[in-house]
């Protein structure tokens, strides 16, 4: 196990232009592909938002994206076999990119958890002197605390999977590059940690779909917003309550970035028992409201908060 020995202050910072650019040309040309790549995700979301696209040709436009970023070698860097690594890191995009997709479900949701997975990645990567990981996930975080202004309840700006899958992608590189100085176990799922509201609503939503016999590739009242909405919180509420979950994981997140391997255990069983918590919560009590909405109508029909 490796481990920091010195304590970060201020005078630590050392997150400048010309440190990036010491580090030759290399960033740049894996900025540009990372971008390109990004932007090939967004032009197809856009497409389909416009007209539309069969869920297998997203997919399979998508598995080619991820798998060019992994040949570029941008991958995880586990114990595990190389062949692995290769295929849990295009499972990883394909997953993390299309859950931001499917969390753009209501005002503000999307364009917050990235805020604040972004400022995650950024203290992570600070920490650890990846300087380069933390100028994209300021900028990241910056750009979606602009565009959040104008996307919260009531939005006058909407996402679109234009806007989500690029996100999303972006996110999914983040999580590949995220490198602690800690090499243990634990470490490996502090990515996982940070994105775990989109990851859990995936979950839930993939679950719940095929458990009904429907495609998960359709749309659907099953998000973990839409069961907040159930409970009877506001939009507002129910964002801000996600939100709130999110810095959560995120500040443990950043503790187990740093944590010797007990430790790291422990907080990762913390971060596991808080999402199966949350998912029979939210399983159980909608089911009885839902139940108790349809014996009695008191409960008004959840409407569609999507822009």
């Amino acid at each position: 196990m490796v481990r920091r020995s010195s304590q970060f202050d201020g005078r630590e910072v050392r997150l400048t232009i010309g440190n990036l650019l010491a580090q030759g040309d290399g960033l740049v040309r894996e900025l540009i592909v990372v971008l390109g790549l990004a932007l090939i995700f967004s032009a197809m979301g856009l497409i389909d938002d416009l007209r539309g696209l069969s869920p297998w040709l997203r997919f399979a436009v998508g598995l080619g994206i991820a798998v060019t970023l992994v040949a570029y070698g941008i991958r995880l860097q586990s114990p595990l076999p190389d062949a692995a690594d290769v295929l849990l890191s295009v499972v990883w995009i394909l997953g993390i990119t299309n859950a931001f997709n499917l969390l753009d479900n209501i005002d503000g949701l999307a364009a917050g958890t990235a805020a604040v997975a972004a400022t995650t990645f950024f203290l992570i990567a600070l920490f650890n002197d990846q300087d380069y990981s933390a100028l994209l996930a300021i900028g990241l975080a910056g750009a979606m605390l602009g565009f959040l202004r104008s996307n919260f309840h009531p939005a006058t700006i909407y996402m679109g999977d234009a806007g989500s899958l690029f996100i999303g992608f972006l996110m999914a590189y983040l999580g590949l590059k995220m490198r602690t100085t800690v090499t243990e176990i634990p470490q490996l799922f502090a990515p996982l940690v940070v994105l775990g509201v989109a990851v859990l609503d995936t979950t839930m939503v993939v679950v719940s779909r095929l458990r009904r016999g429907v495609s998960p590739f359709t749309g659907g009242q099953d998000h973990l917003s839409h069961r907040l909405r159930r409970l009877g919180l506001s939009v507002r509420r129910s964002v801000s309550t996600l939100l709130l979950a999110s810095v959560a994981l995120g500040g443990l997140a950043v503790a187990l970035s740093d944590a010797p391997a007990t430790v790291g255990y422990w907080l990762l069983a913390a971060a596991v028992l808080s999402g199966v918590m949350a998912t029979v919560l939210l399983t159980t009590k909608v089911a009885r409201v839902t139940a108790t909405d349809t014996e009695t109508s008191n409960i008004s029909p959840l409407r569609r908060d999507v822009g």
